[in-house]
């Protein structure tokens, strides 16, 4: 670790912290969406899972790296953590994580050239002392790119690592326009779908709009609170989701499909930079009857959404491969890096 990062600050309010040098960090390291200062402080005002305590770590001074960790319940709502096989686990245990389960590309955010195995011990053994004082079995970095030159530092520190999930997205730098990423599409059956989808939703009177988060978009979050629920994991999404959008409408854009006046598919997408996240997502099956298959309407509408805004790459998030991987979105698979107190 360099001089420079030698110096590192914790603070347990996002208000605490200097916005300027977390956000300064944050761009340089090109993090995505989950690093904003922004949804940080909306979710410290409404955690979507029950919190105990949060840590904001910054590294040198100027910061030239920068950390949250969440002190939270092994038991989560998506069984991120309580599905890992944890040795000794019961229900109530801790786990101070980075990130939360609701991120899905955790990183230690550190400006060019600052990402070495001394600041990354550095990082461990601030996480190892804070979860031993607040009387954590286990610190964690959660959903960590297996490719990624963290896994392999991580790797090399001696932390555990376990497969959790993969996550899905595509680099869309190149295409101009919908019907490009569409014609990229190896697969004629795969591209005849999606226009198959896309033609009969015009033809029970598609419309696509763009509700302002600032509202909170309650159809939306009650759509995808209502889909995560069909899944069997209804906590995922708490019923103060509207207010975790309202706060951070300014990283955030709602895309809703309606059928005939009714809501059919809804998007609730995070931007970055350089990424457009397909974040949380919803699909009323009913209204979709007449669709051949009804995942392609989500997906083009936010396909084209982040291609018209010039944005490098569309996240897909995690699970329900099969359908993701037909449509050419590429696989990233995800792993949980383990200490034990």
């Amino acid at each position: 670790m360099t001089a420079d990062a030698a110096r590192i600050a914790i603070c347990d309010r996002i208000d605490a912290l200097d916005r300027a040098q977390w956000t300064a960090v944050v761009e340089a390291a090109q993090a995505p969406a989950f690093y904003d200062f922004r949804f940080l402080r909306a979710y410290e005002r409404q955690p979507l899972q029950l919190t105990e305590a949060i840590y904001y770590l910054t590294f040198g001074d100027p910061a030239v790296a920068v950390l949250p960790a969440y002190l939270q319940s092994t038991d989560d709502p998506l069984g991120v953590v309580a599905s890992l096989g944890l040795p000794g686990r019961v229900p109530g245990d801790l786990i101070l994580q980075t990130h939360v389960a609701h991120c899905y590309d955790t990183l230690l955010p550190a400006r060019p050239g600052a990402l070495t195995a001394g600041l990354v011990g550095s990082a461990l053994e601030t996480l190892r002392t804070l979860a031993a004082e607040a009387g954590a079995k286990w610190f964690a970095f959660l959903n960590v790119d297996g490719s990624g030159e963290l896994a392999g530092l991580l790797v090399a520190a001696g932390l555990l690592k376990l497969p959790i999930f993969t996550r899905y997205n595509k680099h869309i730098g190149g295409y101009g326009s919908i019907d490009d990423f569409v014609a990229g599409i190896p697969s004629h059956k795969s591209r005849y779908a999606l226009r198959r989808s896309y033609r009969q939703a015009e033809r029970n009177e598609m419309r696509i709009t763009r509700p302002d988060p600032a509202g909170g978009a309650p159809a939306s979050v009650g759509l995808c609170r209502g889909t995560t629920a069909r899944h069997g994991t209804a906590a995922y999404y708490p019923e103060w989701l509207e207010d975790f959008v309202a706060d951070a409408a300014e990283v955030i854009t709602v895309i809703e499909v309606r059928l005939a006046g009714k809501l059919a598919s809804a998007s609730i997408c995070l931007k970055d930079p350089l990424r457009f996240h397909l974040w949380a997502a919803g699909l009323d099956y009913e209204v979709t009857t007449e669709i051949q298959s009804a995942f392609p309407l989500m997906l083009l509408s936010t396909v084209t959404e982040a291609i018209e805004n010039r944005y490098s790459i569309y996240e897909a998030g995690r699970a329900n491969g099969v359908v993701k991987e037909r449509f050419r979105l590429e696989p990233r698979p995800l792993f949980a890096y383990v200490g034990t107190i």
